[in-house]
C-alpha cells in the first residue's frame, strides 16, 4: 500500500488513473441505479459490446477510437431502445445479434487497419493507467451533462423506471424519456470503457448500484451510495493491482464482485434474524412525517456537493491551487452541514435550533482549516495552473448555482434550511472568487491572486459560521418565550 501511495503522489499517470476512476464512478452511480431498478442490464450490455464496431471504424479511419465509441453508443442506444419498445417478442434475439455483430465489425476493421498495432485487449478489458489529462476533462464534462439531465428529469425517469402505464396515464411521453435514458446509459458506457473495458462495463455499471439497493429504499440515496461504492472499488482495485502488477480493470471488477457476494450473504443472515417488514414500515412512517420537499432538496444538494468536492479536490491538487483546494474543503464542510440538516429535519424545531450551534462550530472549524491551508501555501509558493482553475471553477459555479436556486425557496422557513442556504450562497461566491483568482494568475503569472482568494474564502466561511450561531441563538430565545 505504501508503494501505491508513493506512486500516486509522484507519478502523473497514477494520478490520472485515480482521478478517472473517481469521476467515472459519478456517472456509474447515477445511471447504474436506474439500470438495476429497471432491470435492463442485458440491454446496457448490448450497447456496451456493440460499441466496439464504432471504435474499430474510427481507428480504421485514423480517428480517436473514443469518438467512434461515443457515436456508435448513441446510435445503438436508439436502435436497441426502438427494438425494446416495438419488437418485444424478438427482443432478445435482435439484441444478441447486434451485440455480436457490433463486436465482429469492430474486430474486422481493427484487423484491416494499415499498420495494425493496436492492443485489442485494452479495448476489451480497459486500460485505466493510460488515461490522459485531456481524457479527464471530457469525462468530467460528461458527468456534468448526465447529472444535469438526471436532475432535470428525475421524476419522469422514476415514473418510467417503476411503472410505465402510470407514467402514460400522467401524460409523460414514455418512449421519449426511455430513449433519453438509454442515451445516458450509452454516455456512461463510453466513460467506463477506459476504466474496465467493453467486456466488464456491465459489471461496474450494475454491481455498486445492486449493493446499494440492498441497504436503501430511496433511489436518490441509492445513487449516492452507489457512487461512493464505485469510488471505493476503482481506488481499491488500483491499489490492489499496483504491487503485483495485475491488470487494474479485472481487479476492480473482482473487488466489486467480492463485495456484492459478501453483502448478499450478510443480507440473508440479517433477514433471518430481523423482521425486515416491520422495520421498513416503521421507517416509512417516520419519514412520512418529514417535509418531503425539504428532504429531497437536501439529498440533491448533498450529492452535488460531494461530487464537486472530489472534482475540485483532485484538480486543485493537480493544479497546485490554494483557491481550488480551499473551495474543495469548503464543499466538504458544506456536505457535512447538508447531511446534518438532513438528519435534524426529522426533529422538533427546538432541536433544529440547538443543532444550529453545532453547524456553526463545524463551519468555524473548516474556516480555520482553509486558513491554515492557505498559510501553508504561502510558505511554499507555487504558481498554479490557471486554465484548470478556470474550467473546474466554472463547473463548480454552475453546480452551486443549481443548489442555491433549489434552496432559495426554503431559506426563510427555519434555521435548519437557512444554514443550508448560507452554505450554498457561500459556495457560489467562492466559485466566483476562484474564477477571479484564475484570471489574476493568468495575468500576473504569480501565486498571489490564488493565495488571496484562499484566505478570503476562510473569512467568508467564518462570517457564515457567526451568522448561523446568531440565528440559532435568536430562534432558541423565541422557542423559550413561546
Amino acid at each position: 500500500m505504501s508503494s501505491f501511495l508513493e506512486a500516486v503522489s509522484s507519478q502523473p499517470f497514477m494520478q490520472n488513473a485515480l482521478a478517472g476512476g473517481l469521476l467515472a464512478s459519478v456517472a456509474c452511480g447515477a445511471i447504474g441505479s436506474y439500470v438495476v431498478v429497471k432491470r435492463i442490464g442485458y440491454l446496457a450490455g448490448g450497447i456496451a459490446h456493440a460499441v466496439l464496431g464504432g471504435m474499430g471504424i474510427a481507428y480504421y479511419l485514423g480517428r480517436p477510437p473514443i469518438e467512434g465509441a461515443l457515436v456508435s453508443a448513441l446510435v445503438f442506444a436508439f436502435i436497441l431502445g426502438w427494438v425494446s419498445l416495438r419488437m418485444q417478442q424478438q427482443e432478445d434475439t435482435i439484441i444478441g445479434a447486434l451485440w455480436a455483430g457490433g463486436m465482429a465489425v469492430g474486430i474486422l476493421f481493427i484487423s484491416q487497419t494499415p499498420g495494425y498495432n493496436v492492443d485489442l485487449m485494452s479495448f476489451l478489458f480497459g486500460n485505466i493507467l493510460m488515461i490522459a489529462s485531456d481524457d479527464l476533462y471530457w469525462i468530467a464534462g460528461l458527468d456534468v451533462l448526465i447529472l444535469l439531465i438526471v436532475f432535470l428529469f428525475y421524476k419522469q425517469f422514476i415514473a418510467v423506471s417503476f411503472d410505465e402505464e402510470f407514467a402514460r396515464l400522467r401524460g409523460i411521453p414514455v418512449e421519449r424519456f426511455y430513449l433519453l435514458f438509454l442515451s445516458l446509459v450509452a454516455l456512461t458506457v463510453v466513460i467506463l470503457i477506459q476504466i474496465v473495458g467493453l467486456i466488464l462495463v456491465i459489471a461496474l455499471l450494475t454491481l455498486p448500484a445492486a449493493i446499494a439497493g440492498q441497504y436503501v429504499r430511496s433511489l436518490s440515496l441509492m445513487m449516492f451510495l452507489a457512487t461512493l461504492l464505485g469510488m471505493l472499488f476503482t481506488t481499491g482495485g488500483l491499489a490492489l493491482s499496483y504491487q503485483p502488477d495485475l491488470p487494474p480493470g479485472p481487479t476492480i471488477i473482482l473487488l466489486a464482485g467480492a463485495f456484492y457476494l459478501v453483502s448478499l450473504v450478510l443480507n440473508q443472515i440479517k433477514k433471518k434474524n430481523l423482521n425486515i417488514g416491520s422495520c421498513c414500515s416503521s421507517l416509512e412512517k417516520e419519514f412520512s412525517q418529514v417535509d418531503e420537499g425539504k428532504r429531497k432538496i437536501l439529498i440533491w444538494v448533498l450529492f452535488i456537493n460531494l461530487t464537486m468536492f472530489f472534482v475540485e479536490g483532485i484538480y486543485g491538487w493537480f493544479a497546485q491551487s490554494s483557491a481550488l483546494m480551499a473551495d474543495a474543503l469548503d464543499m466538504l464542510g458544506d456536505a457535512a452541514i447538508y447531511g446534518f440538516s438532513l438528519y435534524v429535519i426529522r426533529l422538533h424545531p427546538i432541536w433544529q435550533s440547538r443543532a444550529g450551534f453545532i453547524k456553526g462550530i463545524i463551519m468555524g472549524v473548516f474556516a480555520i482549516s482553509v486558513l491554515f491551508g492557505a498559510m501553508y501555501r504561502a510558505l511554499d509558493p507555487v504558481v498554479p495552473e490557471a486554465t484548470t482553475m478556470g474550467i473546474v471553477g466554472g463547473m463548480a459555479l454552475v453546480a452551486n448555482l443549481i443548489c442555491a436556486v433549489l434552496l432559495l425557496g426554503f431559506k426563510d422557513t427555519d434555521i435548519n434550511m437557512r444554514s443550508a442556504w448560507l452554505c450554498s450562497r457561500n459556495d457560489v461566491l467562492a466559485n466566483i472568487g476562484v474564477l477571479l483568482a484564475a484570471g489574476g494568475v493568468a495575468w500576473t503569472h504569480s501565486h498571489w491572486p490564488d493565495l488571496i482568494v484562499g484566505v478570503a474564502l476562510s473569512a467568508l466561511i467564518l462570517k457564515s459560521s457567526i451568522e448561523i450561531l446568531r440565528d440559532a441563538k435568536l430562534e432558541m430565545a423565541n422557542h423559550q418565550s413561546t
